[in-house]
């Protein structure tokens, strides 16, 4: 979904920065967005890193923070150990990152986080995903009005297909799950990452839009 935002992005004209601790992954992604963008490693799990990435990008209008790693399981079979891993990954890593961009962001900037529709609904084996979603929602809101004037911003996102269910399940079990949700979403199938890219623009795009959470769920929260 990252990809995907950078990619519309680029598309759009913008000067376009992507960061991620694989340089594998960064290479992979500056070929297929086809456009001049800039690469940096990061890791937004480490502070030290993340302070030091701002204070060497400099003046940025808009941030968008994506990265996470992923834990489907039930509760009492989820080890403790990944599910801190999990939130230090994707909560944390959007506060360290806001954190340090903040400072260097223009004053009709922006953040955008990236939540889930899970953080409305209880859905067995979601459960430190759904509270990580629900903490970062409340964290975009909060900074809003802390950080105003910049806007900041939450995309929660349904299902959608990417390569992090690579990470969760295999593919028979992807493609039933995908056969399950289409039969219950209004929308009729799960979504496509440029949808969500397309999201992203928008919110960055729009400047009478801050502290909101946008669903990109195909309807999820309706049935």
């Amino acid at each position: 979904m990252g990809l995907a935002a950078a990619k519309g992005l680029a598309e759009a004209g913008a000067n376009v920065l992507i960061a991620s601790r694989s340089p594998e992954k960064l290479a992979q992604a500056k070929a297929e967005i086809g456009k001049p963008v800039e690469t940096r490693t990061l890791d937004i799990r480490n502070e030290k890193q993340v302070a030091d990435f701002f204070a060497a990008v400099g003046p940025l209008d808009h941030v968008v923070v994506s990265a996470a790693d992923a834990v489907w399981k039930p509760f009492l079979q989820a080890e403790l150990k990944v599910v801190q891993d999990f939130f230090d990954s994707k909560f944390w890593g959007a506060y360290r990152v806001a954190r340090y961009a903040a400072p260097h962001l223009s004053k009709d900037g922006s953040i955008v986080f990236f939540s889930g529709a899970a953080s409305q609904r209880g859905t067995p084996g979601l459960v430190a995903g759904s509270a990580i979603n629900a903490a970062i929602e409340a964290l975009g809101r909060t900074l809003a009005v802390e950080l105003a004037p910049i806007r900041v911003n939450t995309i929660a996102p349904g299902l959608i297909d990417t390569p992090v269910w690579g990470m969760l399940v295999t593919e028979e079990e992807k493609q039933a799950v995908f056969k399950q949700a289409a039969g219950k979403l209004p929308a009729g199938r799960v979504g496509r990452a440029d949808e969500v890219g397309h999201a992203v623009r928008y919110l960055i795009e729009n400047t009478y839009t801050t502290g909101s959470v946008l669903f990109v769920d195909g309807g999820y929260l309706q049935v």
